[in-house]
């Protein structure tokens, strides 16, 4: 009795941990699943960039709650993004974007994204590890970058 006793609870015990154990996934799985889903994602021209951190020259903060996502859908854009400096408003992202291009580098897992809006020329970077990079210039000069990813 006691050996029956000793052996339902050793099921009992080790029967859940081996049903349910699976192979994790390698970190290129990982990239490459990554890559994928964001691939998917800017192909259709249907995503939002969401900022969480913007850098202008040697300063940086987090983005605000309310001014941190722009929405790219079909040739248009809308969004408002934070500024660092105080003084400025908000920059305002809105209507027909130009000369929209999507290059995928399938080897390197990385997209790259630029198109033009208003006096606003646009670049959106997406790394193997999903963080995205917008980079804004207006009249060759850099404006601020951002930080955050593709949805």
């Amino acid at each position: 009795m006691k050996k029956l006793l000793s052996l339902t609870v050793f099921f009992c015990l080790a029967l859940p941990t081996l049903s349910f154990s699976q192979t994790p996934l390698t970190k290129e799985e990982k990239v490459k699943a990554m890559y994928e889903l964001n691939k998917k994602n800017i192909k259709t021209q249907d995503y939002s960039f969401i900022a969480s951190w913007m850098f202008s020259d040697d300063k940086r903060a987090e983005v605000s709650q309310n001014e941190k996502t722009i929405q790219i859908s079909d040739s248009n854009i809308e969004g408002v993004l934070s500024q660092l400096e105080t003084n400025k408003s908000s920059i305002e992202l809105k209507g027909n974007m130009q000369n929209y291009n999507a290059e995928f580098d399938d080897a390197k897992h990385y997209i790259t994204v630029t198109f033009t809006i208003g006096v606003y020329n646009a670049v959106i970077e997406v790394k193997p590890n999903g963080n995205a990079f917008l980079t804004l210039n207006s009249n060759g000069k850099k404006i601020v970058h951002y930080r955050g990813f593709v949805k």
